[in-house]
């Protein structure tokens, strides 16, 4: 199960593609297994993880092994991907453990801590490198029948408004759509007001006024829901994140391949990781630049704000440990915690030093650090 030496490898069958199929042998003949995510294609969390990769997977073997993407949950909801994969109704999909606290608590853990990121790709390379290297983190995946790969996490959350909310004063009594127990908490601190409603409901709720604010990530304001278009402000002030894993293998699938497919597999994980970070940095930039294009304010968050954050968070890191220790039943989460923690900041230091948007330097950066530990012999092929 566990990792120790480099995970790319090519595989010579490309040269098939170029045979008749009439002369290529039978067991090179391809096969097409089911891949499922909730998403839309054109979502960055199916597009990079799954509508390019499984192209460019069936490129890269010669079309010997390809994938059928289900998009929009038609086959998988997201409560039931985890146990849906595991039980060979798919070979892979996207899952996001807040929808099993009880089956993945040390991985919910993680989400929680993510409240306190502010670098999308610090949090996606510190969570991968967890589900795939500490013990404790891959085992909750390997328990529920499944392997799981690289993770992701979407760009940085920020206020998107109605009227500008840049000060506490500003905040108080604003009606906040929130998504999660920390968001909820903090909204709360500064005297807004938490609203539980469907993302789906968010751009109405704003053009009606029954929301003053939402806490969305940029790329929200310029494709999907538009929210530029009923939208005065932004205020640029970290908020969450979500991260969750992009690929989790059904156990016997994975096992059941040739070690080339699986380094092959890995891979082109990897490249995606690096597309798709890099494809939310470049979109939730364009987002905000194109929300100014429209007339809307892009700002940072006033003195009083940022403190309010700033002590929120700490006491929100302080706390969380006895928190999930009580809510997850973990027994010392305090490691689990620092670990993650040290990674982000490890990350962010790397990342402070190269061109972010250069996806072989982040490609190198991901196999020094994180893939070099990957042992692809091994990796997922024992509980």
């Amino acid at each position: 199960m566990k990792p120790g030496s480099k995970a790319r490898r090519g595989l010579s069958a490309l040269a098939l593609a170029a045979l008749p199929a009439a002369i290529v042998p039978a067991a090179t003949m391809a096969e097409t297994y089911t891949a499922s995510t909730w998403f839309a294609p054109t979502h960055l969390l199916s597009h990079y993880p799954y509508m390019e990769w499984h192209e460019a997977l069936a490129e890269a073997t010669g079309g010997e092994i390809a994938f059928e993407v289900y998009n929009g949950s038609t086959l998988l909801p997201p409560k039931a991907t985890m146990s849906g994969v595991a039980d060979g109704v798919a070979e892979v999909g996207i899952v996001y453990p807040g929808y099993q606290p009880a089956e993945l608590p040390l991985n919910n853990l993680l989400i929680d801590a993510s409240f306190v990121s502010d670098n999308h790709y610090a949090a996606a390379f510190a969570y991968t490198d967890m589900i795939m290297n500490t013990p404790e983190v891959y085992a909750e995946w390997s328990e529920n029948g499944v392997v799981t790969g690289p993770g992701f996490a979407t760009a940085i959350y920020n206020f998107v408004c109605a009227s500008p909310v840049y000060s506490v004063a500003q905040a108080k009594g604003k009606k906040f759509r929130t998504a999660g127990a920390a968001q909820v908490d903090f909204v709360e601190s500064i005297g807004g007001i938490a609203v539980s409603v469907p993302f789906s409901e968010v751009y109405t709720g704003m053009q009606r006024g029954s929301l003053d604010c939402a806490m969305v990530d940029a790329t929200t304001l310029t494709v999907g829901p538009k929210l530029a278009e009923v939208s005065s402000d932004v205020t640029e002030i970290p908020v969450g994140i979500i991260i969750g894993s992009s690929w989790v293998y059904n156990k016997s699938f994975w096992r059941s391949l040739p070690e080339e497919t699986r380094a092959t597999l890995m891979e082109q994980m990897i490249l995606a990781l690096a597309r798709m970070e890099i494809g939310y940095e470049q979109q939730g930039n364009e987002g905000l630049e194109g929300a100014r294009a429209q007339g809307v304010n892009v700002g940072a968050p006033e003195a009083d704000l940022a403190a309010a954050l700033d002590s929120y968070n700490t006491s929100f890191l302080q706390d969380l440990p006895a928190a999930a220790a009580e809510r997850f039943r973990i027994a010392q989460p305090e490691a689990i915690l620092a670990e993650f923690m040290e990674k982000q900041d490890a990350w962010k230091a790397r990342l402070a030093e190269v061109d972010i948007q250069d996806q072989e330097v982040i490609i190198a950066l991901l196999e020094e650090h994180i893939f070099s530990k990957v042992d692809i012999a091994t990796y997922g092929m024992e509980d």
